[in-house]
C-alpha cells in the first residue's frame, strides 16, 4: 500500500510525499495483525525473579496491559492528557485492596520489576510507576531515560559497546523532558539525576 502527500499551494502542486506501508494482507506470510495497537512483549530466556509467585506473575501481565504506549510507563488518557496509574487505580485493576496494593508495588519495585520515577511537570510532582522492558516490553526501542531507571538491572543483560553508547549519551545532558523535570527515586534503582 502507497500513500501519497500532496501539499497544494493555490494552483500548484509544491510538494509529492510518498511512503510505502506494508500491506495488511500477504499471500505469504498472512494478516498483519492489530499492527496500530499497543502491546507489550516479554521475552524467551528471560526468568522472572525466584521470590515472584505464579500468581504475582499474572498480576504483572494483567498491568502489563496497561502499559502507555512505547514509554513502559503504567498510564492512561485522561484530563487532558496521559496520567500515571495510582497504586489505588492499581488495586481496582488487579482486584485487591489497596494495602495489598502497595504492598505487591513495593515488593515489585524492590525485586526491580517496576520502578517509581517522580516527575515535575510545571510544579506539580506526579509519581509514576514504570515496567522493567526486561520483563515486559511496549517498544522496540529502549531510550535512555528508560535505561536509566533500570540501569542495574540493564547493564547486566545489554551488551558492553550498548552500554558504552547510553553513557556516552548521557555525558553532560541533563534529565529533562520538555518542561518535565525527571527525578528518579532511590527505589527504582537508579542514580538521582537533577536538572
Amino acid at each position: 500500500m502507497i500513500k501519497r502527500t500532496l501539499i497544494i499551494d493555490g494552483d500548484e502542486v509544491r510538494q509529492v510525499q510518498e511512503r510505502e506501508y506494508p500491506s495488511p494482507f500477504d499471500e505469504a506470510k498472512g494478516y498483519l495483525f492489530w499492527a496500530r495497537k499497543s502491546f507489550a512483549k516479554s521475552f524467551h530466556g528471560v526468568d522472572f525473579p525466584e521470590e515472584m509467585s505464579d500468581m504475582e506473575i499474572g498480576r504483572m501481565a494483567r498491568l502489563a496491559k496497561r502499559i502507555w504506549s512505547n514509554t513502559n510507563m503504567l498510564g492512561y488518557r485522561g484530563n487532558g492528557g496521559v496520567r500515571p496509574y495510582t497504586v489505588e487505580m492499581i488495586a481496582d485493576i488487579l482486584k485487591m485492596s489497596t494495602r495489598q496494593a502497595y504492598r505487591f508495588v513495593e515488593k515489585m519495585i524492590r525485586l526491580g520489576i517496576l520502578a517509581k520515577v517522580k516527575v515535575d511537570t510545571r510544579g506539580t510532582v506526579e509519581t509514576s510507576l514504570y515496567v522493567n522492558p526486561i520483563y515486559f516490553c511496549s517498544t522496540s526501542r529502549i531510550p535512555l531515560n528508560l535505561y536509566l531507571v533500570f540501569r542495574k538491572q540493564f547493564d547486566e543483560v545489554l551488551p558492553a559497546w550498548v552500554l558504552e553508547r547510553y553513557r556516552s549519551s548521557q555525558d553532560g545532558k541533563e534529565e529533562v523532558h520538555g518542561s518535565r523535570k525527571v527525578t528518579h527515586t532511590p527505589r527504582s534503582r537508579a542514580r538521582h539525576l537533577r536538572g
